[in-house]
């Protein structure tokens, strides 16, 4: 007999709202990346919160880019199904991001005055007739019309009720170095902020005090220099390149060092040489990245050299869909590799976690002396959120190097962990081997030392399982009926979710190999109904779990990644699934 849905939570009305939505599309060169990131700066000074995304094509320059902010009073993750404010320069530019945008009932629409085409039907229809504004035509006694974006700013900046000297900082922090430029672009803006015309958009009071901007790949950099890295190697690929890329400008002034290198291999060979000598080190990459430096993460596991690895997950195979996210790099992740080999495998759930999980990363590989790989994804990674300011930071533990009289690391009898030699440590010579090697170093092929090795080895995954058993969130109350299994960058619209649907329950590890797989059992206890929700059409979270528990009676909503899932989705998914 099906399990009956229960009723939906009737939609919020709008002028009750805490958040305002805004999507502004356009293509190359018309500016929506800047006129986003200044929107939210700004927000960011008020003490609002928010997130920005961008949608663009796997083409290096032009083509069509659109990008959605959304400021809120708190804490948000999340950007919102519906926009209050869709402010498009070319009607034929939105066809790009079909499925990706949908207008809000109440939301207001800005069109250039001189393009007449119709919106497309499947983005929603609007109360409110567009508001046209001459974005095209020259102002008097100006040669060139105005930068578009500086126009659509006043027109925005005006709506929202923000004061012009909000924006007027803005550009002054961003084009302060370029006087004759910086001049235009206020002027422009001026402009736009002085045309009545526009309705207005809900009013946000912010907590007046200064929040900070970060990426998500800003925030696992950062995080990692927190942690100890010292040493990066890596190769630019999508959407990990900005970890490089902030590591560049900042890593050197605390004594680090960034190698750009050949290739994905050659940058985890010079991170597990650097780490081999006793500096923390890291690299990051995307899939096609992480399967050229699968042959290097057994040899960080069989050597017993500490490495850590960021994998910000994009749409694959081969080189799939390089701006868009998924959640199809899990079973390489947790499995990957030729022969047995221990690892771990942590995942970011937002952009202020990623921080906290490379400390985790670094905290594991430098004790346990294995490779650690963290799962972003573009969602994450390339994500720009409005968060708390950092107040702290911790150094976690670093490896036990090797003295005379240290014991190995124990689990019961059996040697789980040997202090680390570095070279040029007295009297702490050691052979480092990829061949299979005996406690010594010396390489063997007896088949008797290679079953011992391989059990001092995995030995660690049980004590790291007791480490990091707590590791997961819950969300919803404990005793809703109706529950979901998810992990990564879902855990945002998951939280909105809950909120609205307070009859489920959801649980999302923060590790997932050892997984917690005893705090998993104990969520579930007393639940009507489960299904696990990912991005991956395979459903590999579903897979991987049905080797670790009995997932008899457990749905299925997996699907391809590429948009992220809305709050919409979730309802009509689990609406058919309960049927």
């Amino acid at each position: 007999m099906a399990v009956q849905p229960p009723a939906p939570a009737p939609a919020p009305d709008a002028a009750a709202r805490d958040s305002v939505t805004l999507t502004l599309a356009g293509s190359g060169g018309d500016g929506v990346a800047l006129l986003g990131d200044l929107l939210l700066r700004m927000a960011a000074h008020q003490g609002l919160y928010g997130m920005m995304v961008q949608s663009y094509g796997p083409q290096i320059r032009g083509g069509e880019s659109a990008v959605v902010v959304r400021v809120a009073r708190e804490e948000v993750q999340y950007e919102g199904d519906e926009s209050d404010l869709l402010l498009c320069f070319r009607v034929a530019d939105l066809q790009r991001f079909r499925g990706g945008l949908r207008l809000h009932p109440h939301g207001v629409v800005v069109l250039d005055a001189a393009d007449e085409s119709p919106l497309p039907d499947w983005l929603g229809r609007a109360e409110r007739a567009p508001y046209r504004y001459a974005f095209s035509a020259a102002p008097a006694g100006q040669a060139a019309p105005d930068p578009r974006n500086m126009l659509a700013l006043g027109l925005i900046v005006n709506a929202l009720g923000w004061a012009p000297a909000l924006a007027h900082r803005a550009l002054e922090q961003r084009f302060g170095h370029r006087p004759a430029l910086l001049a235009a672009d206020v002027g422009a803006f001026d402009r736009g902020h002085a045309t009545l015309g526009v309705p207005p958009l809900p009013r946000l009071a912010g907590h007046g005090v200064p929040l900070v901007v970060e990426t998500g790949n800003e925030a696992v950099a950062r995080g990692a220099m927190d942690a100890g890295l010292r040493f990066f190697a890596g190769y630019p690929i999508t959407p990990s390149s900005e970890i490089m890329e902030t590591l560049i400008e900042e890593l050197p002034g605390r004594g680090g060092h960034v190698v750009q290198a050949e290739d994905e291999i050659a940058s985890l060979g010079m991170v597990l040489g650097a780490s081999f000598g006793n500096v923390p080190a890291m690299t990051a990459t995307s899939g096609p990245g992480l399967s050229l430096m699968t042959e290097m993460m057994g040899l960080s596991s069989m050597t017993e050299i500490p490495s850590v690895i960021v994998d910000c997950q994009r749409a694959g195979p081969a080189t799939g869909m390089p701006s868009r996210m998924e959640q199809s790099d899990l079973l390489h992740a947790v499995f990957g590799g030729h022969g047995d080999f221990p690892r771990v495998v942590l995942a970011a759930l937002d952009v202020v976690h990623a921080r906290e999980t490379m400390h985790r990363a670094f905290h594991l590989s430098e004790k346990y002396l294995l490779p650690v790989l963290v799962l972003s994804d573009a969602y994450i990674a390339q994500r720009r959120q409005i968060r708390d300011a950092i107040v702290e930071t911790r150094e976690m533990p670093r490896r036990r190097t090797w003295a005379p009289q240290d014991a190995p690391l124990t689990l019961g009898l059996e040697e789980v962990v040997p202090p680390f030699h570095a070279p040029g440590t007295p009297d702490g010579t050691v052979l480092i081997a990829g061949l299979e090697h005996d406690e010594q170093g010396w390489p063997t092929a007896d088949g008797a030392v290679h079953q011992r090795m391989n059990e001092r080895r995995f030995h660690k995954l049980p004590r790291i399982a007791a480490e990091t058993a707590d590791w997961y969130r819950t969300l919803g109350a404990d005793v809703a009926a109706y529950g979901l299994v998810a992990w990564g960058s879902t855990y945002g619209v998951l939280r909105e979710w809950v909120r609205e649907h307070p009859e489920y329950r959801v649980f999302l590890p923060e590790i997932l190999e050892p997984f917690p797989l005893a705090a998993l059992e104990r969520w579930r206890a007393g639940l009507r109904w489960c299904a696990v929700l990912e991005m991956s059409y395979a459903g590999q979270l579903h897979r991987y779990l049905s080797g670790l528990t009995d997932l008899r009676g457990v749905h299925r909503l997996a699907r391809s990644g590429g948009l992220p899932i809305t709050l919409h989705e979730i309802a009509q998914r689990t609406r058919e699934a309960l049927q």
